[in-house]
C-alpha cells in the first residue's frame, strides 16, 4: 500500500476516534435540548427520557479526557443537574444540586466558558428555583430561620433579585433576624420600579426602631415620605418618630399639611397639639388637642395632654408668685388667682381621660396630683387605691 494511502487511512480512523469522543457530548446537549422543549411548555415530566439520556451521555463526556475540559460539558451538566434538582421530590434532591453547583463552578473555570452564559443564567435560575420552593415550604412550617437561610441562597445564585431580596427579609423578619432583615431590605432601596417600595421604606425604618437605632429609623421614614409624599403611614411614621426623638418644633409644617389632606384625623391634631407645645405655642397646642378631642371624644392621650398642659401652666405661674417679694402681695394674689384658673380648667380633661380610659394608670397619676394640689387628701387615697388594682 502506498504511503499516501496509509496516512489517508490513518486520517479517517482518526478522524472517527474524535467523533466517537465528542460523540457523547453531542447527544448529551440535543437529549437535553430536547427535554428543556418540553419543559418549556410546561411539562418537564414528559421529558424525563430525554433526561435522563442526556445525564448519561454528559456524565461519560465528563470523564473522557477530549471533553472533560470543555465548558460546554460541565455547563450542560449543571442544567440537567438542577433540572433533576428541580423535579426530584426524593432526599436525593439536595445531591443533585450540589452536583449542579459544583458543575457551573467548573464551567465557569473551564474553556469555551465565554460562549456559555446564557446557559449560566439558566442553571441559576434553576438553582434559584430549588432554593424558592425549598424557602416557600419552610415559610408555610413557620420554619423562617431556614425560609431565609433558602431565600438567600436564592440571592446568590440570582444577586440583585428582587423578590429573593424581598423574601428573604421577610423571612428574617418573622425569624425576629432583624440585621438579616434590614441587609435584605436595603437591597431593594434602588430598585424604584419595585411594587412595594413605599411599605420597604416604613418596614426599615420599624426595623430600626425595634434595634433601637432611632438615628436610622428617621433617616428612613424621612427619605421615604421625601419619596411618597402621599403616604399617610409614612408621613405618620415621620412624625412619630421625630416627636419621641423631641424634634417636634421642626415638624409643625409637615403635621400641618397632613392635617390639610387629613382634616378628620384626630391623631394628626394630637401630634400637632405635642409640636406646637414643643415650640412654646401653648394656646394653638390646646386648640389642637381640642380639636383631636372632637373628632374621636374618646381619645384619651389628649385629654391627658390637655390637662397636664394647662395642670404645669398654673404650676408654673404659681411658683413664679412664689418668688415675689412680701411687698407685692397684690401682683402675688393676681398670680394665685391665674394659676388657680388654670388648675381647675385642667380638672374636667384629667377626668375625662380617666372616663374614657378607666385602665390607664397615667391618666389616674395625673388626676391624682390635681388632687394632691388641692390638698384633697381622701381622693388621694382613694386614687391610691384605684392604681394599685390596674
Amino acid at each position: 500500500m502506498k504511503i499516501k494511502s496509509l496516512l489517508l487511512l490513518a486520517a479517517i480512523f482518526y478522524s472517527i476516534g474524535v467523533f466517537a469522543q465528542t460523540g457523547e457530548l453531542k447527544r448529551g446537549v440535543a437529549s437535553y435540548e430536547k427535554f428543556n422543549q418540553v419543559k418549556q411548555i410546561g411539562t418537564p415530566a414528559l421529558g424525563i427520557k430525554d433526561l435522563e439520556s442526556a445525564k448519561t451521555s454528559l456524565e461519560k463526556a465528563s470523564a473522557n479526557d477530549k471533553t472533560s475540559n470543555l465548558s460546554q460539558t460541565w455547563t450542560y451538566l449543571a442544567l440537567v443537574y438542577s433540572d433533576y434538582a428541580l423535579l426530584d421530590t426524593t432526599s436525593t434532591a439536595a445531591d443533585y444540586k450540589q452536583k449542579a453547583i459544583d458543575a457551573l463552578t467548573k464551567a465557569k473555570a473551564a474553556e469555551g466558558s465565554a460562549e456559555q452564559e446564557q446557559n449560566f443564567a439558566a442553571a441559576s435560575r434553576n438553582l434559584a428555583q430549588v432554593e424558592l420552593e425549598s424557602g416557600v415550604k419552610a415559610f408555610e412550617v413557620q420554619d423562617y430561620a431556614s425560609a431565609y437561610q433558602a431565600f438567600d441562597k436564592g440571592l446568590q445564585h440570582m444577586p440583585g433579585d428582587t423578590l429573593f431580596s424581598y423574601y428573604a427579609g421577610l423571612a428574617a423578619i418573622n425569624a425576629k433576624d432583624y440585621p438579616n432583615a434590614i441587609d435584605k431590605y436595603k437591597l431593594l432601596l434602588g430598585h424604584d420600579d419595585f411594587s412595594n417600595l413605599s411599605q420597604i421604606y416604613l418596614d426599615l425604618s420599624r426595623l430600626y426602631m425595634m434595634s433601637k437605632d432611632t438615628v436610622s429609623a428617621i433617616k428612613y421614614a424621612e427619605e421615604g415620605v421625601v419619596k411618597f409624599p402621599d403616604n399617610q403611614q409614612l408621613a405618620t411614621q415621620n412624625i412619630e418618630l421625630n416627636l419621641q426623638a423631641g424634634n417636634g418644633e421642626k415638624l409643625i409644617s409637615s403635621i400641618a399639611d397632613q392635617i390639610e389632606k387629613n382634616p378628620t384625623d384626630a391623631r394628626l391634631q394630637y401630634y400637632y397639639g405635642i409640636a406646637l407645645s414643643s415650640n412654646k405655642d401653648e394656646e394653638a397646642a390646646k386648640a389642637a388637642y381640642l380639636k383631636a378631642v372632637e373628632l374621636d371624644p374618646a381619645f384619651a392621650d389628649a385629654y391627658i395632654n390637655l390637662g397636664v398642659m394647662l395642670l404645669d401652666q398654673g404650676i408654673n405661674v404659681f411658683r413664679e408668685a412664689s418668688k415675689l417679694p412680701a411687698n407685692q402681695q397684690k401682683e402675688y394674689n393676681e398670680s394665685a388667682k391665674r394659676g388657680n384658673e388654670l388648675i381647675e380648667e385642667a380638672f374636667p380633661y384629667l377626668e375625662k381621660a380617666t372616663e374614657v380610659a378607666p385602665t390607664h394608670s397615667i391618666a389616674w397619676q395625673n388626676l391624682k396630683t390635681y388632687y394632691q394640689i388641692k390638698e384633697n387628701a381622701e381622693k388621694v387615697a382613694e386614687i391610691e387605691e384605684k392604681i394599685k388594682t390596674l
